[in-house]
C-alpha cells in the first residue's frame, strides 16, 4: 500500500499544549495514581534521570494489562468504531519481560494479537520492544521499569509508537502510564492522533522459558546494531553545506523519521513525536506499509532464485496456487510478473497511454479483500474481483496488493514443496537472509487462521522493522547480496535493480521533477539528473505515508519515514532532494 484515497476525511495530529514547562518527569505517586487527567508529557519523563541509579532487582515475569480507556487528542475519532472494534481503548495484553545488564527486555518482539481476535473491546494489537530498568532517590525503594512499544493491527500496516512506564518492587507493580506520541500514516483508523492514559496491571514473578536462549538472542542483536549517530557528526564530517534540503519538501508535521547511512555510520536527523524526540529511536519499531513489498517479498524471492535458481522466476502463480487454475487470466501468470505489479488481472481502465499504475487500485471490491481474515478468503476475494486486462501478464504495471499477496502464497508453497510441509517463506527470510545481516527479531502481520501456526505472512504491508534493520537490508542489496563472503541474495537480480543509466520496469505514469517513474521488481526507479550531467534511474523502497529506503551510488542509502495523507502525495513520493544530498556527497557520476 504506497499511495491509497481514505474512506474518510483526515486531519492531522491536535494535540495538547506541549512546551518548555512541560513535565519532564513522572513523580512516583503520579505513576501509582489510578487516572491520568493531564496532557502528553516531555518523553524525557520516561527516561531515566541525571541522578538516576541501577534498578533495585531485576525484573523477570509476566505483565498483565488490562484494557483502559485512553485519552486522546483529538477528543473524538472521526469512526467511533473500526472494525467493530473501539480505537480509543488500550488493549488487554501480557507482556513477557526480563533483564539483560539493566535493559527491559520482552520476550517477544512479534505482534502481540488482542483486538483482531476479539479480546476486548479494543482495535489494537501491540508490538513491544526494550526498554530499560532503573531506579530513582524519591521512589521509596521501588524500580522503575520503561519501554517503547507501538499499538498496531494485524489486518493494517501503520504503527502508532508511544511510551510506558511503572514502578516495581517485589511481586508489587504500579500502574502503567502511557502515552502514544507518533504514528505512520493511518488507513481505518483515519485520524491522526496522540493519546495518554494509565492502565491497571498485575504482575506474576516467573520463570521464563528457554531464557538463556532469548538472552543470548538479545545480546547477539545489541552487537549487530548499527551504528548511529546525530545529523550534527554528519555536518561536522562534510559540512552543512552538502546537507541543506535534504527532506526540505517535506512540511515538518509529516516528518516521522530519516537520515543518511554514509560510510558505515547512520546518520540521524530526526525523530519526531508530539512530545519531543522519541526515545530510543534506534529501537522503535515502524510501520512502512509497502516498503514491505521489497524489504520482505523481492528479497524473498532473490533468496529462492539463489538456493534454487533463476528458474524460480518463471514458475507460475497457479501451480502453487491452485485456486487460481480455475480463472483463464492467471494461467500465464509467473512469479516474476507477479512481482512487477503486471499480472495483467485488476479493475482498472485498459488505457495505457499513458498509463496510470494506480488505475483501479483501491475501487469498491478492494475492501472485501484487505478485511478478509484467513489466507483462503483472501485468495477467494482476491481471485474473484480481478477482471483480465486485454494485454495479459507481463506488459502493463497496474499496482496490486493483492497480487505481491498471492506472489508471498506462491513462493510459500514453493518452498514446501522443496523443503517439506514444515517450511515457510517467512522462516526461511529469517533464517537465511535477516539472521546473517543481524537482524534477529522480524515482526510481521499475517493472516488469522483457527491453527496459528498455519498464518501467512501479507507480503504486500505489515513487515515492522527498526531503522537499523532497513539499514541492514539496504547494505544487503548495496553489497550485491553477499555478506560476509555469502552469497544470499541472487547475484544477478541485484545487479540489474542497481542505479544506472538504463531505464528498468514498466512505466508508472507517475512522475518527478527528474521524469517519470518505472516500477521494477518491487522498486520504484526513480530518474535522476546528476550534477555531474548523467542521467541515472535509482531504485527505492516506497510505501504509503512517504516511506523510503534510497539506493544511492556508492553505498549511501537514504531512510526517510512519513506520514503525508493523500493530498500531499505527490510531494512526499518525490526523492530528489535526497538524491541531491546523495550526489554531493559522493558524485553519482564518477
Amino acid at each position: 500500500m504506497r499511495c491509497l484515497i481514505l474512506f474518510a476525511a483526515i486531519g492531522l495530529s491536535i494535540t495538547p499544549a506541549f512546551g518548555a514547562e512541560t513535565p519532564a518527569h513522572l513523580g512516583a505517586t503520579e505513576v501509582k495514581a489510578r487516572e491520568w487527567t493531564g496532557g502528553l508529557l516531555d518523553n524525557s519523563a520516561f527516561m531515566p534521570a541525571k541522578d538516576s541509579r541501577p534498578a533495585r532487582e531485576r525484573f523477570t515475569g509476566t505483565l498483565n494489562i488490562e484494557e483502559s480507556q485512553m485519552i486522546t487528542w483529538p477528543a473524538a475519532f472521526t469512526q467511533s468504531q473500526v472494525l467493530g472494534r473501539n480505537p480509543r481503548i488500550f488493549p488487554s495484553v501480557r507482556l513477557q519481560f526480563f533483564t539483560v545488564e539493566g535493559d527491559l527486555v520482552p520476550v517477544t518482539q512479534d505482534v502481540i494479537r488482542s483486538g483482531s481476535v476479539g479480546v476486548g473491546t479494543s482495535f489494537w494489537d501491540v508490538i513491544v520492544q526494550p526498554g530499560r530498568v532503573w531506579s530513582e532517590p524519591g521512589d521509596g525503594g521501588w524500580s522503575r521499569a520503561a519501554f517503547p512499544f507501538a499499538l498496531v493491527h494485524s489486518l493494517e500496516g501503520e504503527t502508532h509508537n508511544g511510551l510506558a512506564l511503572f514502578l516495581y518492587r517485589g511481586h508489587e507493580v504500579s500502574r502503567l502510564r502511557f502515552q502514544i506520541v507518533q504514528q505512520t500514516a493511518p488507513f481505518y483508523v483515519a485520524d491522526y492522533f496522540s493519546a495518554a492514559g494509565a492502565a491497571r496491571i498485575t504482575f506474576e514473578p516467573g520463570r521464563i522459558d528457554n531464557l538463556p536462549a532469548l538472552i543470548r538472542t538479545y545480546r547477539a542483536s545489541v552487537a549487530d546494531r548499527v551504528r548511529f549517530a546525530p545529523w550534527s557528526a554528519l555536518e561536522t564530517l562534510v559540512g552543512p553545506k552538502p546537507l541543506e534540503e535534504f527532506d526540505s519538501a517535506l512540511p515538518q508535521s509529516d516528518g516521522v523519521a530519516a537520515g543518511l547511512d554514509y560510510r558505515g555510520t547512520f546518520y540521524l536527523k530526526y525523530c519526531r513525536t508530539a512530545a519531543g524526540p522519541l526515545p530510543w529511536c534506534e529501537r522503535a519499531r515502524f510501520g512502512v506499509w509497502s516498503a514491505t513489498k521489497a524489504l520482505a517479498n523481492e528479497t524473498a524471492l532473490l533468496r529462492l532464485a539463489q538456493k534454487y535458481g533463476p528458474e524460480v522466476f518463471d514458475l507460475r502463480i497457479k501451480d502453487y496456487v491452485p485456486a487460481a487454475a480455475a480463472y483463464p487470466g492467471w494461467q500465464e501468470v509467473r512469479f516474476q510478473d507477479a512481482i512487477n505489479m503486471a499480472t495483467g488481472m485488476g479493475n482498472g481502465s485498459t488505457r495505457r497511454e499513458p498509463n496510470d499504475s494506480e488505475d483501479g487500485y483501491i475501487d469498491g471490491s478492494y475492501s472485501v479483500w484487505y478485511e478478509a481474515r484467513s489466507k483462503n478468503e483472501k485468495i477467494e476475494a482476491l481471485l474473484k474481483t480481478a477482471a483480465r486486462y486485454p494485454w495479459g501478464p507481463g506488459q502493463v504495471t497496474r499496482y496490486r496488493d493483492q497480487d505481491m499477496f498471492i506472489l508471498g502464497m506462491a513462493m510459500d508453497q514453493y518452498l514446501k514443496s522443496r523443503e517439506g510441509p514444515d517450511a515457510s517463506i517467512w522462516s526461511m527470510l529469517e533464517k537465511e537472509v535477516y539472521e546473517p545481516i543481524g537482524i534477529h527479531y522480524a515482526p510481521t502481520n499475517r493472516t488469522i487462521e483457527a491453527d496459528k501456526r498455519m498464518d501467512q505472512p501479507l507480503m504486500a504491508f505489515g513487515y515492522y522493522p527498526t531503522i537499523g534493520d532497513m539499514v541492514k537490508i539496504a547494505r544487503l542489496y548495496q553489497s550485491g547480496g553477499r555478506a560476509a563472503g555469502v552469497q544470499i541474495l541472487y547475484e544477478r537480480g541485484i545487479a540489474a535493480l542497481s542505479a544506472g543509466a538504463q531505464p528498468r520496469g514498466l512505466p508508472t505514469g507517475e512522475k518527478t521533477s527528474s521524469g517519470e517513474t518505472t516500477y521494477f521488481n518491487a522498486f520504484w526507479e526513480s530518474q535522476y539528473q546528476a550534477a555531474g550531467g548523467c542521467k541515472l534511474y535509482v531504485p527505492a523502497m516506497e510505501g504509503w505515508g512517504g516511506n523510503f529506503v534510497i539506493l544511492m551510488p556508492h553505498g549511501i542509502t537514504a531512510v526517510r519515514l512519513a506520514k503525508s495523507p493523500q493530498e500531499r502525495a505527490a510531494l512526499a513520493g518525490d526523492p530528489t532532494r535526497m538524491l541531491s544530498v546523495g550526489d554531493r556527497l559522493a558524485p553519482f557520476c564518477h
